[in-house]
């Protein structure tokens, strides 16, 4: 069971006295630290809910963003979040709090995913359906308590640490260790001046759109060295470009610019307002206004310009330095002091700002709530399809405990109002206290019409499984598991006997395993027993959601064969693409060519580098403008991930999004009748590195736990929208050294 709550759980800083001016202070009056505005939730329309709002922050208690007791023992002082309540809310029991800030809401079937901006102050999200008034209890300290309430939770931001004003210590002065390669710098010196505090705050800006505001835009720099490139990358690490013109803009993504999208917004009138200068050296990307700084850094050149102070609706616009060992230094804005907090100190010391739902049926009402104290973790061992006692292997003198698997009946048997919390990564006796909600009316999304798909839903079967025989070549079927019906072939690879299960739940597909005693080469696969069908005039599109975390000793898997089931024990006898997340931090998104091999965790196959673009000398010209991995993993949090395959190229999405093209070799290339598998990798995982991730190494340690969700292909599709002059098609193989 997790206890992450004896550290910090938010960034707000250790410095309590020097951050009133930021809005980190206890009280309502610190002007700068209050955005303000109002929210809402938007119609329904085609499995997507239109959203909005720009309320949203505020002050939190103390320097770590926990609730905490006044001296006289009285109730919480919680963080202060202005704004206006949710304006398209329900009549509702629920008392009124603000809005959160740029909801978004999209549904694919039957599942949902929410986005929202961070609110400063909160550690922890959570989404449910609308309860009835009757079941709704609201304690003196503003806690809820709902009958019967599924909750499901965002958790931490599984990141590696920054260290903080130069120093290798993370935002609660704890030592980082395995290096730090990217600093984050607010008080210090950014490379020729001495900022402070109050230097972080350039202006005001605004967090959403409006009649009389107009946007700037974020660009990602192109470069060889506009990114880290050594253990410790991050969305915000590559150097940025704000800029006010579209016509700037259209010609830095002609240029190959990653594209950031829209920043913050500022008012088409200019009265009242003060420009922003950037200046660039060998020493890095610089942003200021008018004052000692410029004196400094020179005049530059103006790309933007904000508000000198505040105005209704408007948050503060903040500045980080990035200070990157193996890359370019810049300065990153963000609106808002919840932006401020996540890309100061990145790390598992933010709430992920992302909340996930399965199970629609109808047109629902979903809540979402920002949490000043995190959804308690109640599962003593481990949520899972299945249910399993604790048990403890033995092998050649080791012992690996493993701790009891629970169904998600039982872990709603042991409350005692029916409640139960997925995704609860705070202390048992943990009491969420909601600082701002949210209300989003949505309903099913259109069902893909695929050759195969499944949501996993009441309508989705997996078909009649039996056990059968796990097919390997050499008859040796030592701590492997099969089973097939005519829907799917699903097998375990070395897994530990007592720990394997897959099902349904919460209409996801939840998969848990652990290696054999915490040793071995575990792996999942599931095959769908419908053939797809990859040729050189059309395309198979190919897409799978799951829960992404990775090591370079967990990760998530999808394989293209052309032999048929079970694919591990066949691919010698052909040629099969292998597309998979992988690497200690930051990880990397990469298409593998198995040509007529087996693929193994430590004999993997050539790769595509999609990160990295070469010269015909083999030296690195640019980096793809594609986003970084890292920046869509959680627990509880699908990433999706498409790939488009004919027999001379393919294209790869992450989360919507381009991420590599390959041009094919002529060998190795699976085609005519293929086979789709999905899955997924635990290796070694006793000795798994995950010092960055508490609640994985607290919880999940020895055990891989996925769940897969929308998994479908078609063929005979055409090639994707793709702008090859931005996203150029590689060639080039790599052994992979593993």
């Amino acid at each position: 069971m997790s206890r992450l709550s004896s550290k910090s759980t938010s960034a707000c800083f250790a410095m309590v006295a020097a951050l009133t001016l930021l809005g980190c202070g206890s009280s309502a009056d610190d002007a700068e630290g209050n955005d303000s505005g109002s929210g809402g939730s938007g119609s329904q329309s085609n499995g997507t809910a239109n959203t909005g709002g720009s309320a949203g922050e505020g002050n939190g208690s103390n320097g770590n963003g926990n609730t905490v007791n006044t001296t006289t023992g009285g109730p919480p002082i919680l963080p202060t979040v202005p704004g206006d309540p949710d304006p398209d809310a329900p009549d509702t029991a629920l008392p009124e709090l603000p809005a959160l800030v740029n909801v978004k809401a999209v549904a694919t079937d039957d599942s949902a995913e929410i986005s929202f901006d961070p609110i400063h102050g909160a550690i922890d999200y959570r989404v449910y359906e609308l309860p009835r008034d009757e079941d709704i209890t609201v304690d003196d300290d503003g806690h809820l308590s709902i009958q019967n309430a599924l909750y499901r939770c965002s958790g931490t931001r599984p990141l590696k640490p920054l260290g903080i004003d130069g120093e290798d210590i993370d935002i609660n002065g704890e030592p980082i260790e395995g290096g730090v390669f990217v600093w984050s710098i607010v008080e210090g010196n950014a490379f020729g001046y001495e900022r402070t505090l109050e230097d972080a705050t350039l202006g005001y800006v605004y967090a959403t759109p409006g009649d009389d505001r107009v946007p700037v835009y974020a660009l990602g720099e192109s470069g060889a060295d506009s990114d880290s490139d050594c253990n410790g990358r991050y969305q915000a690490s590559r150097v940025k470009r704000y800029v006010i013109s579209e016509a700037d803009r259209d010609s830095m993504l002609a240029d190959g610019y990653r594209d950031e999208g829209i920043a913050f917004y500022v008012p088409a009138d200019q009265e009242d307002t003060i420009g922003v200068f950037t200046t660039t050296d060998q020493l890095g990307r610089f942003y200021y206004t008018d004052g000692p700084e410029a004196d400094v850094r020179g005049e530059g050149t103006e790309d933007f310009y904000v508000m000198d102070s505040e105005a209704d609706g408007s948050v503060p616009l903040m500045r980080v330095h990035y200070d990157v060992t193996c890359g370019a230094n810049h300065d990153e804005l963000v609106p808002g002091m919840g932006n401020f907090e996540r890309i100061r100190s990145q790390g598992d010391d933010n709430a992920l700002p992302h909340v996930h739902w399965s199970g629609l049926e109808d047109d629902t009402i979903l809540v979402v709530e920002a949490l000043a104290t995190g959804c308690p973790d109640r599962v003593p061992g481990v949520m899972a399809p299945e249910s399993r006692e604790p048990y403890t292997a033995e092998f050649s003198g080791f012992e690996v405990p493993y701790e009891a698997w629970l169904t998600l009946d039982e872990v709603t048997a042991l409350s005692d109002i029916g409640d139960t919390y997925v995704n609860g990564q705070f202390a048992e006796d943990s009491r969420p206290i909601p600082i701002a909600r949210s209300f989003v009316r949505i309903g099913p999304g259109p069902r893909p019409d695929f050759d195969w798909f499944s949501g996993f839903g009441e309508d989705d079967s997996l078909g009649d499984l039996e056990e059968t025989n796990c097919g390997a070549r050499d008859g040796n079927c030592f701590q492997n598991f099969r089973f097939a019906s005519d829907e799917v072939d699903v097998s375990f690879y070395y897994a530990e006997t007592e720990r394997f299960a897959f099902g349904t739940m919460l209409d996801e597909l939840w998969v848990t395993f652990a290696d054999g005693a915490a040793d071995t080469n575990g792996k999942f696969r599931l095959t769908p027993t419908t053939s797809g069908e990859v040729t050189s005039d059309s395309y198979l599109y190919v897409t799978m959601d799951v829960d992404a975390l990775t090591t370079g000793r967990r990760y998530p898997q999808l394989l293209v064969s052309d032999q048929p089931a079970p694919v591990h024990h066949n691919m010698p006898d052909g040629n099969t693409l292998v597309l998979q997340t992988f690497g200690e931090f930051p990880p990397i998104l990469e298409l593998q060519v198995c040509d007529h091999r087996y693929w193994e965790v430590n004999y993997q196959c050539p790769r595509f580098n999609f990160h990295h673009y070469f010269d015909d000398s083999g030296a690195v010209t640019g980096i793809a403008p594609h986003d970084e991995l890292d920046e869509y993993i959680g627990v509880d949090r699908p990433t999706r991930f498409e790939a488009y395959i004919s027999s001379e190229r393919a294209y790869v999405f992450l989360e919507g999004k381009p991420y590599g093209c390959a041009d094919l070799p002529d060998a190795g290339v699976p085609s005519g009748e293929v086979s789709v598998t999905f899955g997924d990798v635990l290796y070694h995982s006793g000795v798994d590195d995950l010092k960055y991730y508490d609640y994985y190494r607290d919880t999940l340690q020895v055990v891989a736990r996925r769940h897969f969700d929308n998994l479908g292909f078609k063929s005979g599709v055409p090639a994707p929208g793709w702008d090859e002059s931005r996203f150029p098609c590689t060639s080039g193989l790599y052994e992979a050294s593993r």
